[in-house]
């Protein structure tokens, strides 16, 4: 059977990918079924269910993906199901499931992948509008692209200046302040 739900593990199946460059974040649920856990992990693939999430966090969980993503490959595809999020922060999506990540923290991870990582592709996909009378999913989806594009443009901006954001400082502090009263950092942060 083939579905909209199987995509990536067509690529793997065809010998596009390699199933151990398949990382997953956010699972939760009672799928998939057993059959398919077990085809997923003879792929070597990788998923960070909510509940390790949860137990160890985020920002360990993604660094530890990063290195997977990384290692001996020079770029990443980013796709987000937004369904990744409890339905209380996105409910237009054909599976919402309860205990997802909040938009805070899916707008975060994917400015991170982005800044982080060699991003060659993004895609935003599940956004159903007809579930979302407040359309709070289809604003997410488009706050995600934007989040992607800005990570990637600061990415190659810190590149060529030879800068690096660091995103615990303030954008901006009155040092930072050139001769036109704009703050330099807000120059260079979007």
């Amino acid at each position: 059977m083939v579905g909209h739900g199987q995509p990536m593990r067509r690529l793997i199946e065809s010998g596009s990918v390699r199933g151990d460059r398949f990382l997953q974040i956010g699972l939760r649920g009672y799928w998939p079924p057993p059959e398919t856990l077990d085809w997923m992990a003879r792929q070597g693939m990788r998923s960070y269910e909510m509940t390790e999430i949860g137990a160890r966090g985020l920002d360990e969980c993604l660094t530890e993906a990063f290195a997977i993503a990384m290692d001996d490959c020079d770029g990443v595809f980013l796709s987000v199901d937004v369904d990744v999020c409890d339905p209380g922060h996105a409910p237009g999506t054909g599976t919402p499931e309860p205990d997802g990540l909040t938009a805070r923290q899916l707008l975060d991870a994917v400015r991170r992948v982005a800044y982080e990582l060699p991003v060659l592709g993004v895609d935003v996909v599940e956004v159903a509008p007809p579930y979302d009378h407040a359309e709070s999913t289809s604003f997410l989806a488009n706050r995600v692209v934007l989040e992607v594009l800005t990570g990637m443009a600061r990415r190659r901006m810190d590149a060529r200046d030879d800068t690096t954001r660091e995103p615990r400082r303030p954008l901006w502090t009155a040092a930072d302040c050139g001769p036109d009263s704009t703050p330099a950092s807000a120059r260079t942060w979007m």
